[in-house]
């Protein structure tokens, strides 16, 4: 027992040290030798967790992806209308990305050095729980537009990603802070497009008021 909880810890010992030198220097740039370094390891010690550099990257990002906090955050959405689902949605991603924007980073560590040929486990692992979200936001609601669900998700993807991304990386720049109303003007969007008031409809066809 004593042996197999060392192991853990010297796993997680190399999980962390990883983390933080791949956020620091990105994956090209980082070794194993680095990385055992930084955890107290030997570098042959890695190789008895993790078979390649490769390898403990992808572990770190299936550990790490941040759209698991986004579907539980959207199995908790509550909401009498569309517009109050989706605005609810919106703020409670964006209180689940509070503590993900490290782990964002490593996304796009993935998306930049290896053009995102390991997140395949995205898609039969995360999109169905996501779709589900879409199917609820659909059903009986006679205004939204007859599209496939699969392009509402990207949609709202998208519109929350540009602001998860804004956050991670701009939030220094004026006009990029973390602002709860600019979200909610974000999803505005999302629902009304740039148009404006004029163009909304109440659920019976009429405008809104």
């Amino acid at each position: 027992m004593a042996t197999r909880a060392r192991g853990r810890e010297t796993r997680q010992a190399i999980l962390e040290s990883a983390f933080g030198l791949l956020l620091a220097q990105g994956y090209h740039g980082t070794s194993m030798r680095q990385v055992a370094r930084t955890a107290g390891v030997s570098p042959a010690a890695i190789y008895n967790h993790f078979k390649s550099k490769e390898a403990l990257f992808v572990e770190l990002l299936r550990e790490r992806v941040p759209h698991r906090a986004l579907i539980q955050a959207l199995q908790d959405v509550r909401g009498d209308s569309t517009e109050e689902r989706l605005h609810n949605a919106m703020q409670r991603m964006r209180a689940a990305m509070a503590d993900q924007f490290d782990n964002l980073r490593l996304m796009f560590i993935e998306l930049l050095e290896f053009q995102g040929r390991h997140v395949g486990f995205l898609s039969s692992e995360i999109v169905p729980q996501a779709l589900a979200y879409v199917f609820e936001l659909q059903r009986g609601e006679p205004r939204l537009r007859a599209l496939s669900p699969t392009l509402i998700l990207r949609a709202i993807g998208g519109i929350f990603m540009s602001y998860a991304i804004s956050m991670a990386f701009f939030r220094d720049v004026p006009g990029f802070h973390d602002d709860q109303q600019q979200l909610h003007a974000l999803t505005d969007i999302l629902l009304y497009g740039l148009l404006g008031q004029a163009e909304r409809e109440a659920p019976d066809g009429t405008p809104a008021t």
